[in-house]
């Protein structure tokens, strides 16, 4: 039984990956590369959450599925990095691979696998591990790519049963998914504003994530942040709504 510290947060990243990313001079279609001393790491949007509350001083313990052999190394990799890790394994295919290659003037270019279909049996398998685990923690954070296969209102019931147990779900991902957590009454939700427009049907603005906030709000929707890349960032919770401009940077040195 893993040891969870109720004062810290799960993150359940559904479609975990391995992680490569190269560095290259430059990057060209149609032309051969020979990669050099790739970055390999567990990976998926909810893992990097995880590092960066790490690097804030509190633990966030990982939920997912996990195939094959890409699988098995997932879970060696997570507890190597030292995370708990509560993953549900199938037998459907290997966890997506996706690369990312980094040219010299800082431009990336991503290649993501979608990963396999998780069989009925393993997403009622992980609905049991959540529901068993929810109760520790005070928040659950629900990032990342949907993995393939999951059956209507498997988002909606994670949202339920995070209810029932008095914890709090925020969500960071795309699509039908995330409008059904969303009228399910998820409690938070971190977007940008293509996802936002794809979810709201509105074009991005203050007047509009305004107004979706509070048309949710109903369902039980408590905070909606909206971000636009280097442009501004717009949140919405019962106490306001909120404008939030980048910091500009200057020379970042190694």
């Amino acid at each position: 039984m893993l040891d969870f510290n109720p004062m810290n947060a799960l993150i359940v990243n559904l479609n975990l990956s391995v992680d490569k990313t190269v560095a290259l001079p430059s990057f060209e279609k149609g032309r051969i590369y020979r990669l050099s001393n790739p970055i390999t790491l567990p990976g998926g949007k909810g893992v990097n959450v995880a590092r960066t509350l790490r690097s804030l001083g509190m633990e966030a313990p990982i939920a997912g599925f996990v195939g094959g052999h890409n699988g098995r190394w997932i879970a060696e990799a997570l507890r190597a990095e030292g995370f708990a890790a509560s993953l549900e394994r199938h037998s459907a295919g290997e966890s997506r691979v996706c690369y990312t290659v980094v040219d010299r003037r800082g431009l990336t270019t991503d290649l993501n696998e979608e990963g396999p279909a998780v069989p009925p049996e393993s997403q009622r398998g992980f609905l049991r591990r959540f529901g068993a685990l929810v109760p520790r923690f005070r928040a659950a954070a629900v990032c990342g790519r949907v993995s393939a296969g999951l059956k209507k209102g498997f988002y909606a019931s994670l949202v339920k049963l995070a209810a029932r147990r008095g914890c709090f779900t925020v969500f960071d991902t795309t699509g039908p998914a995330l409008a059904e957590a969303v009228d399910a009454g998820a409690c938070g939700v971190k977007i940008n504003r293509f996802e936002f427009e794809e979810l709201s049907g509105l074009r991005f603005s203050a007047a509009s994530v305004n107004s979706y906030f509070r048309r949710k709000a109903r369902r039980g929707l408590k905070t909606l942040i909206v971000t636009d890349g280097a442009g501004h960032t717009c949140a919405a919770s019962p106490f306001g709504l909120w404008r939030v401009e980048p910091p500009r940077l200057g020379r970042l040195q190694s």
